[in-house]
């Protein structure tokens, strides 16, 4: 569900002759969110916060899928004197942070520089809720000020190393193969992949999606990620941009009642009045910058089939709950608040997504199929739980159609996005035309969108399908979306 949790205190430094005296104002900040609940924030001394934490419908399991839910945990800090808000800096040692049973701190040490962030997951096997659990987090020493402080949680699905297979047999339009056959492609490793009609080399039947060789270091889903649970909310979406300065959020801003989007209010105080729905008209200059603030990165098309299949063998058009059968939800129940959900019957075997353009024009709450007894046909959800990865909203991936693309490396955002000359947008050296222009169909040249949508045919929701690998298109379309990895 919609994961995202914010809140804000004061912290005042003052230099003196031989010690730092420290006061602080405790000012709460609720974001109408989904169910992950971050509350009783403290600073306990110049370099610690704490809190208690709690989250539903959590697991970890040793047996299929063999995996874990987490939380990505990320502090900003605003400097009173300025007004600016930047990224703080934890600290690495992992023995730093004190988490309360059941949960354990996990460091992944996938940041360039410094450490952006940590996990919170299950220490051991279990399934259940996660009620309310102290957490300490230490901060990495800041300079002398003042400042208000806000703590961000964003619910993600741990994705274990492995091979899987790309492909459903050369059904769907696009489908990864083997070379000339028709069998699914065997991602064995993260090493280089050949575009060949070679047996042991990737291909498809079409050029039109035919990839092009891929290096070592382009991500090809056999290492292990974590993913965001669901995509990013239109909530998420607007707490972001409050937090930009004037210049950048007026590259990142984005208004409007269509197609179910639903932002009002200018900057800083733009209001997200469904907050727990998906985010359309995502530009992949939006999308980035997003997700280079939240110190995580954009997927590769070949991590997206990972996500969704895990490790089986795949079933011919398959959508992403392992089925080729789909219900549409275009009947809702409390539509537009957190409880939203679909009333349509799911026929067996199938299970059900936003798609058809039927009713409903425009994406559902994230999570809305999920409840605690549902399965994963019924909630919609991928193999190793992450929901709406087929419909809702496009799932912006980093294709492998062009060598720009190919060249990303995968690297973690790390919680800045640019100042100047060209405010607010995403900085990392490998991601693809971060600065695309949001009015060209064209610029965005490693854009690839995978997963289908509100406004698409069934055929489009299938995991396999690439008929829009060649997008590109860097625009503000209502049915583009997306979420981030790490």
């Amino acid at each position: 569900m919609v994961s995202k949790r914010s809140i804000v205190f004061k912290k005042m430094q003052k230099k003196s002759p031989s010690f730092l005296s420290l006061f602080f104002l405790f000012i709460p900040f609720f974001l109408f969110g989904n169910n992950v609940q971050i509350s009783n924030v403290n600073l306990v001394n110049d370099s610690t916060i704490t809190f208690n934490i709690s989250w539903e419908n959590s697991w970890r399991v040793s047996v299929a899928p063999n995996n874990h839910d987490a939380v990505w945990l990320f502090l900003k800090r605003r400097d009173c004197a300025s007004g600016q808000w930047s990224h703080v800096e934890l600290s690495s040692v992992i023995a730093d942070h004190t988490v309360a049973a059941p949960l354990e701190a996990y460091i992944d040490g996938k940041d360039a520089t410094g450490t952006k962030g940590l996990f919170l997951r299950r220490s051991a096997d279990g399934t259940g809720n996660i009620n309310s659990t102290a957490i300490s987090i230490r901060m990495a020493a800041l300079p002398l000020g003042q400042y208000d402080f806000r703590v961000f949680g964003i619910e993600m699905v741990q994705i274990p190393q492995g091979g899987f297979q790309a492909g459903d047999g050369n059904i769907s339009a696009g489908s990864f193969r083997k070379g000339n056959s028709n069998d699914p492609y065997i991602v064995a490793s993260e090493a280089a992949i050949t575009s060949s009609t070679a047996a042991a080399s990737i291909y498809t039947s079409s050029s039109t999606y035919r990839p092009i060789s891929m290096p070592g270091n382009y991500p090809k889903g056999f290492a292990e990620i974590y993913s965001m649970k669901h995509e990013i909310s239109q909530g998420q979406y607007v707490d972001f941009v409050n937090l930009l300065t004037s210049d950048q959020a007026s590259n990142r801003q984005i208004t409007g009642t269509s197609n179910r989007l639903n932002i009002t209010g200018t900057w800083p105080v733009l209001v997200a009045n469904t907050p727990h729905r998906a985010m359309n008209y995502l530009g992949w200059a939006d999308f980035l910058a997003y997700l280079d603030w939240a110190a995580l990165r954009p997927m590769t098309e070949l991590e997206y089939e990972k996500i969704c299949r895990g490790p089986v063998t795949p079933v011919a058009s398959e959508f992403a709950w392992g089925t080729n059968i789909i219900t549409d939800a275009n009947t809702l129940v409390n539509d537009g608040t957190a409880t939203e959900q679909s009333s349509n019957p799911i026929v067996a075997g199938g299970g059900i997504a936003n798609y058809n353009n039927n009713t409903v024009l425009g994406p559902l709450r994230c999570g809305f199929a999920a409840k605690a007894a549902t399965s994963r046909l019924t909630a919609g959800s991928s193999y190793y739980g992450v929901m709406e990865m087929s419909g809702n909203v496009w799932e912006t991936t980093v294709s492998n159609r062009h060598a720009t693309a190919v060249a990303y490396t995968g690297n973690v955002g790390d919680g800045t996005i640019t100042v100047s000359p060209v405010p607010g947008y995403a900085d990392q050296a490998s991601w693809p035309t971060p600065t695309a222009a949001i009015t060209s169909s064209t610029a965005a040249l490693a854009r690839g969108i995978r997963g289908g949508a509100w406004s698409r045919a069934a055929v489009y929701l299938q995991v396999s399908n690439r008929t829009y690998i060649n997008s590109r298109d860097a625009r503000r379309i209502n049915d583009y979306g997306g979420r981030g990895v790490r």
